[in-house]
């Protein structure tokens, strides 16, 4: 089901909400590069790690605001598919790197496990060799469909016929 409200609400809703998570990233890419100071000890991970993460959100916000702003027909546009396979490529390379970074990075990690059934709740430690395993895993497999989505991306803008 498509969107049909291409008025003027349906374009400031997705501009504002792109901008939510566009100045969301912009804050947390500022702590990482110490623009905004902050205590060193509360990083449990390296600064490019929490850079990268708020660079996925200011990507994912730019791309919700260009898929408003190319409404209401983006893909009828060369400019949005082009835009579309280099930030969509960059977002998924720097989402897979967090994940690949816990699964194969230098250091200690600290994973915990829960689980339920109903009413009842078991937590505690989790294991570094499993966390490391599902973490690598998900990384490795993001990678492999970030090559999938580029692919079909360029494949569109190849076959484009305006």
């Amino acid at each position: 089901m498509t969107n049909q409200n291409n008025g003027p609400q349906g374009f400031w809703a997705t501009m504002g909400f792109g901008a939510i998570f566009f100045l969301t990233g912009a804050f947390i890419v500022m702590v990482a590069i110490g623009i905004i100071p902050s205590d060193p000890s509360d990083f449990n991970a390296p600064r490019w790690v929490v850079g990268a993460a708020g660079l996925v959100f200011m990507l994912a916000g730019t791309m919700v605001a260009l898929q408003g702003a190319f409404a209401p027909n983006p893909e009828s546009s060369i400019l949005y598919l082009w835009l579309t396979l280099i930030l969509g490529t960059i977002f998924m390379l720097l989402f897979s790197s967090m994940f690949l970074w816990v699964g194969f990075g230098p250091g200690e990690r600290e994973f915990s496990s829960s689980g339920g059934v109903g009413p009842v709740s078991v937590s505690g430690g989790g294991n570094d060799l499993t966390g490391r395993l599902v973490f690598g895993a998900g990384g490795l497999f993001m990678l492999l469909m970030t090559f999938f989505m580029t692919y079909a991306n360029w494949k569109k803008i190849r076959d484009f016929d305006g």
